[in-house]
């Protein structure tokens, strides 16, 4: 490229200086204005190939100093409350607006969730300290991060422990130690476990986790009442000032409707806190029971891990390989694991499932099952072993387009991390219509086929291409200390093949609210083309199944669905009915949902010191109270590890954008012109 470039301007120089007779210079000048002419042309010529030139970049980066505040509500319960809600907002605003004199300040509150700082009000209903550590390493990796400071009581009730995460943390942690660091005699609520929805005529239990602090040698009784009337008793002797126990209680469902079962232990008369001390929890009696029926080749851990997720009001019935297959009409709902396989009686399958024909179907494809059968069992898939015997280890990802109901974020983001499904080599053939919830990963790399299905036809199905779900679970319970991600893929799959009408219109909300949170739903209509529609009215009547009290509203309408924010509504159990028309049809969509009282933020209301000085000591950092904010900005200004970082960058950039190859052209220009006129030639 350059000796073209080079040639060029040596063969311009030539025809103008060597072959051009009527220009009489002396051969001084010539050479002189040979070289310039033959530089200008190869110049222009270089820049018509547009070179890369390589540029050595040097970049100064400021320090960032990330500022995360807690909001949960345990902080605006303290026994400093009153300090908290209206002294200490305005001192922590001026603390900020110091800050940000003097460093670059990117700010966050968290709680329920991360997110960019607004004005404190305290309202979150739980607390995680790890996912806000984790969002700042992923946000600031590779950063010039100063310090993070955490202002926080440092008690968390979501994730798992904060001190895990800091030991090889990047960045120095400062903590403020917020709300009461004095530890008060305290009887308390862990958690209430019990199921929603029960089933008419049966027993169902609850049970309740008590925890007491500094309360030794002292007695407490928990009771639980209905209507005002003691339905059970139980004594407590408190014998550590570390107390924790649980009580388990049978209850029995004697009649349809809701039940309003107040739940509170007392004892000490001279208890600080005592919010922490009643919870109200509401069960729906009903009179109807699902039943499914399981058809295995074999007992498997899927089969306990998918059971695990029913409510009362479902029962599942199981059989296994030779097993003589039962009447289906009473069934609601066939779950097929690895079957049929080479165990099965086919036949008796294939008349069972001719009598009923809408009766929906879960299938998961294992090893065992034995796809020619499988095939004669159903049209809406093709299955045809593969090319090789081989076992494949396939992970899942959400499909961003899946519209049949809806997921949580955390669903999204936690089924892409979960252990692999053992799937046998297969080709897979969709025939009808359907929706994929997830999709397969093989080796790192994501296919089109699906990993998770649901066929739109006559008959409902849904396909799983895989076993070993349970690893599912068992991976959601041990990242967050619960399963509540696995049983809400689990949960709504079987409620929309057990329930929901498959017309593309649904009304999403929470399954809980708390009583302190407006009630926010939102709502999208489709069209029989299944385009989404907003040119009707959308209404929605709200109804509190214990007091019969009744609630109606008017969607509003936004670009392609509705939205309604309903206020806060006191605790109970609640139906709705949105209703409007399609195409000259109505429409109507129903549903429940249940509001309840704040409850796990008032648990621990004693800000964890120990947490906060651990965090502060393991990443380097410093621990302060809220009367040192003065202290810790000067210790900011005087840390010398808070200092500008200068990066060196390689970059390669075009020849052309160049400054100085513009202004070597015109001085080149300029030399040659200027001797040309200084010898008469111009």
């Amino acid at each position: 490229m350059f000796l073209v470039a080079l040639a060029v301007g040596v063969a311009l120089a030539m025809v103008l200086y060597f072959h051009n007779r009527k220009q009489h210079y002396g051969k001084p000048l010539t050479i002189a204005l040979f070289i310039l002419r033959t530089l200008i042309g190869g110049l222009v010529t270089l820049l018509l190939f547009n070179p890369y030139i390589r540029q050595r970049v040097s970049v100064v980066e400021q320090p960032t100093v990330v500022l995360a505040h807690d909001n949960s509500a345990s902080i605006g319960l303290s026994k400093d409350s009153a300090f908290f809600k209206s002294e200490y907002p305005k001192q922590f605003e001026d603390f900020r607006q110091a800050l940000k004199l003097d460093f670059q300040v990117d700010e966050y509150l968290f709680g329920q969730e991360v997110r960019d700082f607004e004005e404190l009000d305290f309202s979150d209903q739980l607390t995680d300290i790890s996912s806000l550590l984790q969002t700042v390493d992923r946000r600031f990796y590779k950063r010039n991060v100063g310090a993070v400071l955490l202002f926080s009581d440092g008690v968390y009730n979501r994730g798992f422990e904060p001190s895990l995460l800091v030991e090889k943390y990047p960045f120095p942690i400062h903590t403020v130690v917020l709300g009461d660091t004095l530890s008060y005699p305290d009887l308390f609520m862990k958690d209430v476990h019990y199921n929603k929805k029960v089933s008419l005529g049966s027993t169902f239990p609850v049970r309740v986790v008590v925890g007491a602090r500094d309360c030794s040698g002292q007695k407490a009784t928990l009771t639980l009442s209905e209507d005002g009337l003691t339905i059970a008793t139980k004594e407590l002797e408190i014998s550590s000032n570390r107390y924790s126990k649980e009580l388990d209680f049978m209850l029995e469902a004697d009649r349809k409707g809701v039940k309003q079962i107040e739940i509170k232990i007392q004892g000490l008369k001279d208890e600080a806190q005592q919010l922490n001390n009643l919870k109200r929890i509401f069960v729906e009696v009903r009179d109807e029971k699902y039943k499914i029926m399981c058809l295995a080749e074999a007992p498997h851990p899927d089969l306990g891990a998918v059971k695990s997720v029913l409510n009362d009001d479902c029962e599942m019935d199981f059989v296994f390989g030779h097993e003589e297959i039962p009447e289906l009409s009473k069934y609601q709902l066939l779950l097929l694991h690895q079957a049929p396989s080479q165990h099965t009686d086919l036949e008796a399958l294939l008349a069972q499932l001719e009598k009923n024909k809408k009766l929906p179907m879960l299938v998961v494809v294992g090893n065992s099952t034995d796809v020619e059968a499988l095939n004669k069992l159903q049209k809406a898939v093709e299955v045809r072993r593969g090319m090789t015997n081989a076992m494949l280890d396939v992970k899942g990802f959400v499909n961003t387009s899946f519209g049949m109901f809806s997921l949580s974020d955390k669903l999204r983001e936690k089924v892409g991390k979960y252990p692999p499904l053992a799937l046998p080599h297969l080709e897979i053939n969709l025939q009808l219509t359907h929706d994929d919830l997830l999709m397969q990963e093989v080796l790192g790399n994501k296919s089109g086929l699906p990993l998770m299905t649901f066929v739109k036809g006559d008959r409902k199905m849904a396909f799983l291409f895989g076993v070993n779900v349970w690893r599912w679970r068992l991976y959601n319970y041990y990242q967050d200390h619960n399963s509540l991600v696995f049983d809400e893929l689990f949960s709504k799959t079987l409620s929309y093949l057990l329930l929901s009408r498959d017309d593309g219109s649904a009304v999403f909300c929470k399954e809980e609210y708390y009583s302190n949170e407006p009630v926010l739903m939102t709502a999208e209509i489709r069209n029989p083309s299944n385009e989404l529609m907003t040119e009707s009215d959308l209404s929605i009547t709200i109804v509190n199944k214990k007091t019969g009290e009744t609630y109606e509203y008017l969607f509003s309408k936004r670009e392609h669905d509705y939205e309604l924010n309903a206020g806060i509504l006191p605790e109970g159990i609640y139906t709705y009915r949105a209703e409007t028309t399609r195409s000259g049809q109505s429409v109507s969509i129903s549903g429940t949902f249940a509001v309840v009282s704040m409850g796990i933020e008032a648990q621990q209301l004693t800000a964890d010191i120990d947490r906060m000085r651990g965090l502060s000591a393991a990443s380097n950092g410093r621990c302060y109270t809220v009367d040192q904010l003065p202290q810790l900005l000067q210790d900011l200004k005087a840390d010398a590890r808070i200092t500008s970082v200068e990066h060196h960058d390689v970059r390669f950039e075009d020849l052309i954008h160049s400054k100085w190859i513009f202004i070597v052209l015109v001085g080149l220009a300029a030399i040659e012109w200027i001797l040309r006129k200084m010898f008469g030639t111009y």
